[in-house]
């Protein structure tokens, strides 16, 4: 007996060595196959997968090597992360990935994915940490069971095409920090999370959604309004009761003048030396109802009070539109409030404006709110950028343009190109914006760029878009001169952010930037010279020349721009011998 004891304590260390190779090489394989049908079931337009996942390579951890690939260790091929963030990836969400066994985070953040989400979602990637499925083209409902995926810290769902409620089970995932489902079509109440709470950007641009921290839901409004019914009922018997004595003793003409006092006190306010109805009644004017399938409809009294009856003090801006106002409405969110000026010659540009910019969703346009159409009034509301536009920052003062570093202002142009090639080719749709310049361009809290300004855009009629929100002219197709309009100013935009010089110089100036010395009248920004980046700076020159020739025919398309402006971030800086950081997505 102890002899057979002997030989099994010899030979079990061996036989669990061999066990855990032998599970070890499968999941090495099972990472492998992993990719490779990632790759294999997603379009690759840009090129970035097919450029560096290679799978001719057998030695271990090759596939830590990928782009957007991170490994437990570089030595060990584990998938721990997947970050394939605006690689204009296309096609539906890739299954293959329940061979990577061992993941902890998912991005496939700002690309073209469309289809549902996986209703077993927790069975391809159960372990995950964080999920950002954000900016694609994914329709349908929120599967129930991506609440199974129970160590999630951080779920992004923004920017989709998503309909239906939030799952409620979502609520219960005690883990959760980070939850955004903004710019969606989602319905129903908001879930009341166990362990954490969001705030109202989480859930914006989705009209259905209601419920702390949105406006209340029908069923709350109801009780609401039994406890106001009570009140009203006891105050209302007591005003009959003295209505009837009152007629006893004077009559019905001191009835009819008691009665419109009171009509006159609760009913009617004075803005602008104008009376107003504090309770509008609902126009059924069809354009009303056209716009309101679009973006959400605000009323008059409510965006008064909210700017202090539109004052000084909340002005933040005046243009050739109109006047805008900083303010806080009741849900808690900050925005910016346009009133148009009183003119019948802008209703097309207000029309336009909801029209283009309420029907698109992209990270880098700025997000429409809501809009105002009462009498003379014409409003449009949008989310607020605290930095402003891109004109103030370049041409107030030195101080500020030198907060504007060379690698912010990359991120900047890589931004706007990146919003304007998903402009002119989304797929569905093909805009043309005919107004880029820094004044349109607005920042966010992280100096990301805001495409704004949509009045003077043209949209081109596709199969997909809905007639019945067709308020104005729409275009059948865009011929190709109109797509370099575009270009044309964003490469009069780029030349602006290297040289700090006004448009209308740059519009009508001649420029030669293919030498590598600075022979221009239009010198490069001092600030930028000197940093380590020249050279890559003469490269933007050059490619903000190509966007200006002349002959529309010679100017690169957007999509060319975004590709090598974007290889110019990514470059070896050959004379600064300094590599710029970036995050591109």
């Amino acid at each position: 007996m102890c002899k057979y004891n002997i030989i099994l304590y010899l030979v079990l260390p061996f036989f669990l060595l061999l066990s855990s190779f032998s599970l070890r090489c499968n999941a090495v394989q099972s990472d492998i196959d992993c990719l490779k049908s990632i790759k294999d079931s997603l379009e690759d337009p840009l090129n970035f997968l097919n450029s560096t996942w290679k799978f001719d390579n057998q030695t271990e951890g090759f596939i830590c090597k990928f782009a957007g690939i991170e490994c437990w260790h570089d030595d060990e091929s584990r998938v721990l992360s997947i970050s394939l963030p605006d690689m204009g990836l296309k096609g539906e969400f890739p299954r293959g990935i329940k061979n990577c066994t061992s993941i902890t985070s998912l991005n496939l953040s700002s690309n073209e994915i469309y289809g549902t989400i996986p209703s077993d979602i927790s069975k391809l990637i159960e372990f995950t940490i964080m999920i950002d499925l954000s900016s694609n083209q994914f329709s349908g409902a929120i599967p129930t069971n991506i609440a199974n995926c129970s160590f999630l810290n951080s779920l992004k769902l923004d920017n989709n095409n998503l309909e239906g409620p939030i799952p409620p089970e979502i609520a219960l995932l005690g883990r959760l920090k980070n939850f955004n489902v903004a710019n969606n079509m989602l319905t129903g109440p908001v879930p009341l999370f166990i362990n954490s709470s969001f705030p109202p950007e989480s859930y914006a641009n989705n009209s259905g959604l209601c419920g702390p921290p949105l406006p209340l839901c029908v069923t709350e409004r109801v009780v609401s309004r039994h406890t106001l019914f009570a009140c009203g009922f006891v105050t209302g018997w007591s005003l009959f009761t003295v209505l009837g004595i009152y007629l006893f003793f004077f009559g019905l003409p001191g009835v009819k003048k008691m009665l419109l006092f009171i009509n006159k006190r609760t009913k009617v306010m004075v803005i602008d030396g104008n009376e107003w109805p504090q309770r509008e009644e609902v126009n059924n004017d069809p354009k009303i109802l056209k716009m309101e399938k679009i973006v959400t409809r605000m009323s008059f009294m409510e965006l008064s009070k909210a700017t202090l009856n539109f004052s000084k003090a909340n002005e933040i801006g005046n243009g050739m539109l109109g006047k805008v106002y900083k303010a806080l409405v009741p849900n808690g969110w900050t925005v910016a409030i346009k009133r148009f000026h009183v003119s019948e010659d802008l209703e097309e540009e207000f029309v336009s404006e909801i029209t283009t910019l309420g029907s698109l969703r992209h990270p880098n346009l700025v997000p429409l709110i809501g809009f105002c159409y009462e009498r003379d009034e014409r409003i449009l509301v949008y989310k607020y950028m605290p930095n402003g536009n891109l004109h103030e920052w370049l041409h107030s003062t030195d101080d500020k343009a030198r907060l504007l570093d060379f690698p912010l202002r990359v991120k900047i142009v890589l931004g706007v190109a990146k919003a304007l090639t998903w402009l002119h080719d989304g797929g569905n749709f093909h805009v043309v914006h005919s107004n880029i310049s820094t004044q349109c361009i607005l920042l966010d809290e992280n100096f990301d760029p805001k495409i704004s300004n949509f009045w003077e855009a043209t949209l081109a009629k596709t199969n997909d878009i809905d007639s019945n929100l067709s308020l104005f002219p729409i275009v059948e197709c865009l011929d190709f001169t109109t797509y370099k309009k575009d270009v044309y100013r964003f490469g009069v935009l780029l030349l602006e952010l290297l040289t700090r010089k006004e448009s209308y110089i740059l519009s009508c100036s001649s420029l030669n930037l293919s030498s590598s010395s600075f022979a221009s009248p239009l010198d490069v920004d001092k600030l930028l010279l000197g940093q380590g980046y020249d050279n890559m700076v003469m490269q933007l020159l050059e490619l903000a020349s190509n966007c200006m020739k002349f002959i529309p025919d010679q100017r690169p398309t957007m999509q060319q721009v975004y590709q090598i402006a974007s290889a110019i971030a990514r470059v070896h800086d050959q004379t600064g011998g300094s590599e710029i950081q970036l995050h591109l997505d």
